[in-house]
């Protein structure tokens, strides 16, 4: 009867262990094309000379800034960031609501320009 005896384990044979190199794997995806999703063209920010982008929802100032020199080659001057905040919508009766998502203004030094498409 299993109830009241202790059952005994056979003992399994140890595996192997595998050796840890300390070359790092290359990572699948870049910085830049993680953090900067796409670039907002607006008639304010072209004016002012200033970029605008769509990033993810938790990069900071600072892989922004880096994912930005690493794809255009130029260093921003400043990044600002802002939290937008998804609006309600109606369809009907039903009531629904758009995503939160996270600008950055990028701006660099007097003079500099970005082809942002290409």
């Amino acid at each position: 009867m299993g109830l009241f005896s202790k059952k005994i384990k056979t003992p399994t044979p140890a595996q192997p262990v595998r050796e840890v190199s300390d070359v790092k794997k290359p990572s699948t995806g870049s910085v830049k094309s993680v953090v900067l999703i796409q670039p907002l063209v607006t008639e304010k920010a072209t004016a002012t000379g200033t970029y605008l982008f769509r990033v993810a929802p938790l990069a900071t100032k600072s892989e922004i800034r880096k994912a930005f020199q690493a794809k255009y080659g130029k260093t921003p001057r400043k990044v600002n960031v802002v939290n937008v905040m998804g609006k309600v919508k109606m369809r009907g009766r039903v009531v629904g609501k758009r995503s939160n998502w996270k600008k950055a203004v990028v701006y660099l030094a007097k003079g500099e320009t970005v082809d942002l498409f290409q």
